[in-house]
């Protein structure tokens, strides 16, 4: 018996191992000439990319539905239009304040029973740079159904009330418009300028979601426009020369068109990026 018989391997089999070995070693050489020379004191420079989603794409629809309640409470009376006469003198057994399900007495009321009447309070009278009245804003307190008419004094049922129905608050006809689901964002054409005039019955400062007043009229824009709010340049000084530099103030936000009037829009505010108020300018998008 050999014990050195079971060792043997035929010469092909070295051959094929040796070309493995030798084909794994000329891999590791490719690889080694191909890799960043950091044992010579090589520099790698890297240029990542940066890809920024916007939190709504700029063309999607854009959806109102949770809106609609808000825009409903909201329209402008034209200037030159004259103010509604009718208005609530108290509700029932004289209270000043009332809700939904209570019974309201109005004066001057002219309609027929079963007819449905918005219930507003005024808001801000609106103005352009020059002082010019615009219209008037009109704050919804609630919607009142007229049971009977008459002399001086009507009845009315507070069909429902978002605020508190005050006495004094005046009576108009509902109007026939219907705030849409969704709108579709369109181009505003370049050079469209305005400002935000209101925020009608909640102050100054204005953010995301909120419904603003602009002076730009159905004959300017159309609904589904937007806008970008533009906030103001500042002066800075130079610090070597001492003279006076001006800072772009950049854009604060970005509002759609959702109603027009004649000369005064409501417009939704889709983005919010730096604090807005009423005053700021509104222009045409850069990115269009």
């Amino acid at each position: 018996m050999s014990f050195s018989g079971g060792r043997n391997r035929p010469p092909g089999h070295y051959r094929a191992l040796m070309s493995a070995m030798l084909a794994l070693a000329m891999g590791l050489c490719d690889a080694a000439s191909a890799a960043p020379p950091y044992d010579q004191g090589g520099a790698v420079t890297l240029s990542p990319r940066v890809r920024f989603l916007p939190l709504e794409a700029q063309h999607d629809p854009v959806d109102l539905s949770a809106r609609v309640p808000s825009l409903m409470n909201y329209r402008v009376i034209e200037a030159g239009t004259p103010m509604p006469q009718a208005y609530v003198v108290s509700g029932s057994e004289g209270r000043l304040i009332s809700g939904a399900g209570d019974q309201i007495v109005a004066r001057y009321v002219q309609g027929r029973p079963g007819q449905r009447f918005g219930l507003y309070t005024p808001g801000t009278l609106l103005k352009d740079d020059q002082g010019r009245v615009l219209g008037q804003v009109m704050i919804r307190q609630g919607v009142a159904r007229l049971e009977r008419q008459g002399a001086p004094l009507s009845t009315l049922t507070v069909e429902k009330s978002p605020r508190e129905v005050s006495a004094g608050a005046q009576l108009m006809a509902l109007d026939d418009w219907t705030p849409p689901r969704q709108l579709v964002p369109l181009t505003a054409p370049a050079g469209t300028r305005g400002q935000i005039l209101d925020r009608p019955g909640a102050g100054r400062i204005v953010g995301l979601r909120d419904i603003v007043v602009i002076d730009l009229g159905r004959h300017q824009v159309t609904p589904g426009m937007r806008l970008r709010v533009q906030g103001e340049p500042e002066e800075v000084s130079d610090p070597v020369t001492g003279g006076l530099l001006a800072l772009d103030g950049g854009v604060l936000g970005e509002l759609m068109i959702v109603r027009t009037f004649e000369q005064t829009s409501l417009a939704l505010v889709t983005r919010a990026g730096l604090p807005m108020a009423t005053g700021d300018r509104v222009e045409a998008t850069l990115d269009d």
